[in-house]
């Protein structure tokens, strides 16, 4: 006999419902499997943000020639989605970057556009920087919320910028020499000039930009909501399982009844 069927007489059976057999800590389980997706809404970011990104591409706003490299802004959706949302969103956000990176420095290169061609330097940083942003907004758990995500995309940018200029000094430290018109003893630092050059006022920018629109996104989806709202919510949740554990007794019983009425 089934474990979710009860005997009532020799020809019958009353079925229990499988919820009923299942414990809140499978339940709890289940939810989690359904969670570790991606959520219609983190889609919808993603596609906005990715989309935010292109367009400033595509205008021109997004990535500045200055001397030998870009200034992009195209990052700043990236932090934002990463801030926001988390690091999942803010990884997809950055790939899209990566690739149009990628894909401008084919189409429109630049002196330096055969390193970025690689897209271990034109898109891996670009996955990595945001998680690391993320990270660093909460190590800083304790602070308040805007100082937080001003710092958290600041040194997200320096992230970025280390890693780029990082992985072209690993990789192609003798190219670079030869496009910069250097001896080898100068790429360290030139490559360290470069990036306080362009990865401050990266970084400066970010964080100004940044720190309004993610305070603003973050209220709008309600994720530093008081945590008396979310004991609220909490014991509401309680409750209701205690209720439904309740009724759940109550029909076990009237079934045990039914059998010993039957058996009478």
């Amino acid at each position: 006999m089934n474990n979710n069927e009860r005997l009532v007489d020799d020809n019958s059976t009353v079925s229990i419902p499988g919820n009923e057999t299942t414990s809140p800590v499978e339940r709890k389980k289940v939810k989690k499997e359904k969670k570790s997706g991606i959520t219609i809404r983190e889609l919808t970011i993603i596609g906005l943000l990715a989309g935010i990104t292109i367009a400033l591409g595509v205008s021109g706003y997004g990535i500045i020639p200055l001397g030998p490299l870009n200034v992009t802004t195209l990052h700043v959706p990236t932090l934002i989605g990463a801030i926001v949302e988390g690091p999942k969103v803010g990884a997809f956000v950055g790939f899209i970057f990566g690739c149009y990176s990628l894909w401008q420095n084919i189409t429109a290169p630049n002196i330096l556009s055969p390193l970025f061609i690689n897209p271990i330097i034109s898109v891996l940083p670009r996955i990595l920087f945001p998680v690391l942003a993320y990270l660093v907004y909460l190590l800083l758990w304790k602070a308040p919320q805007g100082p937080r995500i001003l710092v958290s995309a600041f040194m997200g940018t320096v992230f970025h910028t280390i890693m780029v200029m990082g992985l072209i000094f690993l990789l192609y430290a003798d190219m670079f020499a030869i496009k910069m018109n250097l001896s080898p003893d100068q790429v360290l630092g030139s490559i360290v000039f470069l990036s306080v050059t362009h990865g401050i006022p990266e970084a400066v920018f970010a964080a100004v930009i940044v720190t309004p629109v993610a305070l603003a996104l973050r209220k709008v989806l309600r994720k530093d909501s008081p945590k008396k709202e979310k004991t609220d919510a909490v014991t509401s949740a309680a409750t209701t399982v205690v209720g439904e554990d309740a009724n759940k007794t109550t029909e076990v019983n009237k079934i045990k009844s039914v059998e010993e009425n039957i058996t009478k």
